[in-house]
């Protein structure tokens, strides 16, 4: 064969496709390019697909599940999306859905494929090629999700959309070609603005979140450039071995989100397992996870649509049908001609995307809320109206890998609750509100706006209170109010700075001996609000503190039947505050019913964020 012939030898050699659905041994197999599986000429590398192939199949198909998915889940998170609880489990869902729709679509109807018999690479090969690509696209979603939980959706998809924005003009002003250069181009475009941003809010309380969606949009990017670099296939031409050939992002993600699905997994039973509110899930949290799963998938399916795969973003629940809306007005402009499956894909996109954000800020969570938990929400700024002292205010620490992390997570587990720490609510003759508690730095008392302005509530995915019913008097003889706010902040200036210490004694066999007086006292959170409420009159003086926990089996669809078998007989004897039991309460006094506590997460330098990015562009 001479040179000149090497020189016409096609890119991608095509031949005789797969009749029919492929066979079980055939379905095993890694598939090839992705990014060639729908037709039509464009003035990228990849081939068209093989003559036979599914490519008209796919695109209806395509049509036929994104739109009735994208419009199903957008309805339905109405009365979801305020309250998906525990990011990393939303992650786990999501992934699930994505891994499950991509790999039974690849394997039966050909829609990742084109089904040309390449040889694959092989399965050793194929996994050290997708672990980089599975960490950062699992990696992505988790911290997205987190800062979906920390910022308002507006500003969320502002960040999402300068990303795609810049991303996108990378690509009309630099072109984009499956290379290292390419991607790196648009990934330092689009993080640089990004990082202007996160300059410009450095200051504002929500600058955690921005990070997170900073971080989260760079490794979308570094998914692009290991989908363009890493990701590819070993062709096995005559006279030309081991060629490349790289693959789009959508079929990237097709590949990495079976081993994401994993990582994710493993995260959530080290972080998480044991300790998750099942009631909370089972009502909200696998509705509008597996919706949004779908949503998330149906977006990918439309971007799939055009021709030759842009890069799909697959960033949030939040924001997957914009996402596509960029991509695809991109895409298009790119594009030589317009067809039908692009017109489709990007009206399906923008009509999700119009409806979803109506759906997401028409959300009031009073008013939407679940029927089961609807009355039982208090925005922060009425809780210093209508707290007393006594009160409780009871905390779930937001799971992490941290030694605050770990032990709180250490606590749920022991205890079987989801709440693990406490705090007693003191309430001044002035109307201030003090919460005394006992951190890991001591015994402190600290104002409760002072709690806010801090952005101290954005270390706890969940803050309930519970109100002290109190109508008869203390020891002093005095009502149960007038004693709490007279006497309660001797005791409050008596144990602050004390060191934070379990007594292991004293929960295990009931042998507290030394006073709150005694300056030698360590306390734990329940220890401290069990000492206070001994010093209201409220518990027996010979109460041993040490034999209170926040919660104990505090979980609403576990009871008493279903979890005696994990516990001794001195475990079931333990005081709760979440459920009120073993308190030993004086007859008449009795603690309310669980109020969560909903911070709306306002943003206070909105406006002139939104217009640094307009005049970036």
């Amino acid at each position: 064969m001479s040179d000149e012939d090497n020189d016409n030898e096609p890119l991608i050699r095509k031949t005789e496709p797969i009749a029919g659905t492929p066979s079980l041994k055939d379905a095993l197999r890694i598939p090839h390019v992705v990014g060639s599986d729908f037709g039509g000429e464009h003035k990228y590398r990849y081939s068209p697909p093989p003559e036979g192939s599914c490519g008209g199949l796919n695109t209806w198909v395509s049509i036929a599940v994104a739109v009735p998915c994208s419009a199903a889940a957008t309805f339905y998170n109405k009365w979801l999306l305020h309250d998906v609880p525990y990011p990393i489990l939303a992650t786990l869902g999501q992934l699930f859905v994505l891994t499950v729709s991509t790999q039974v679509a690849r394997h039966t109807t050909g829609l990742f494929t084109a089904g040309d018999g390449a040889p694959r690479m092989t399965w050793g090969r194929f996994i050290f090629r997708t672990a980089p690509i599975s960490i950062l696209l699992a990696t992505q979603m988790i911290m997205s999700n987190f800062a979906l939980g920390r910022l308002p959706v507006t500003l969320f998809r502002m960040l999402a959309s300068t990303q795609l924005v810049w991303f996108t003009l990378g690509m009309i002003l630099f072109g984009f070609e499956p290379n290292a250069r390419s991607s790196a181009v648009h990934f330092v475009a689009s993080a640089f603005a990004l990082v202007l941003i996160c300059i410009s809010t450095a200051r504002n309380s929500q600058a955690s979140g921005v990070m997170e969606q900073l971080c989260s949009s760079a490794l979308f990017s570094l998914q692009v450039l290991l989908s363009a670099t890493n990701m590819t296939e070993e062709r096995a031409l005559e006279g030309n071995n081991g060629l490349t050939t790289p693959l789009s992002m959508p079929a990237a993600v097709c590949h990495a989100a079976p081993g994401a699905l994993i990582i994710v997994f493993l995260i959530w039973i080290c972080s998480e397992a044991g300790t998750t509110d099942w009631d909370q899930v089972y009502e909200v949290g696998l509705p509008a996870v597996f919706f949004n799963g779908f949503l998330c998938f149906a977006s990918m399916l439309c971007d799939s649509v055009v021709q030759a795969s842009a890069p799909l973003p697959l960033i949030s629940i939040a924001n997957a049908a914009s996402d596509s809306v960029v991509v695809l007005g991109g895409t298009l402009v790119l594009h030589e001609k317009i067809g039908w499956g692009s017109v489709v894909g990007l009206v399906a996109a923008w009509a999700t995307s119009l409806l979803y954000r109506r759906a997401r800020e028409d959300t009031d969570p009073q008013a939407h809320s679940p029927a089961w938990q609807r009355r039982d929400w208090v925005s922060q700024d009425r809780v210093s109206s209508m707290v007393e002292t006594g009160d409780l205010i009871l905390f779930t620490s937001t799971p992490s890998l941290t030694a605050k992390g770990i032990g709180s997570a250490g606590v749920r587990i022991a205890t079987f609750s989801c709440y693990d720490h406490v705090a007693l609510v003191l309430k001044t003759q002035e109307g201030d509100v003090f919460l005394i508690e006992a951190l890991a730095e001591g015994a402190s008392v600290n104002d409760w706006h002072y709690f806010q302005e801090q952005g101290w509530h954005e270390d706890y995915s969940r803050i309930v209170l519970r109100r002290l019913t109190w109508p008869a008097g203390g020891r002093n003889g005095a009502a149960g109010g007038t004693v709490g706010r007279g006497t309660l902040s001797q005791f409050a200036d008596g144990i602050k700075g004390r060191r934070y210490a379990l007594d292991l004694c004293g929960l295990l066999f009931g042998t507290g001996w030394r006073s709150w007086e005694d300056p030698e006292r360590t306390f734990s959170c329940s220890e401290i609000v069990a000492e206070g409420y001994k010093f209201l009159g409220l518990l027996p003086p010979k109460t041993c503190a040490a034999r209170f926990v926040p919660g104990e089996r505090s979980y609403p669809n576990l009871r008493r039947e279903h979890t005696h078998r994990y516990y001794l007989t001195w475990v079931t004897r333990l005081g709760d505050f979440a459920e009120g039991r073993h308190l030993g309460l004086p007859h008449g006094a009795s603690l309310g019913k669980e109020v969560k506590i909903y911070f709306p997460g306002r943003w206070d330098g909105f406006e002139q964020a939104a217009e640094f990015v307009m005049r970036s562009f």
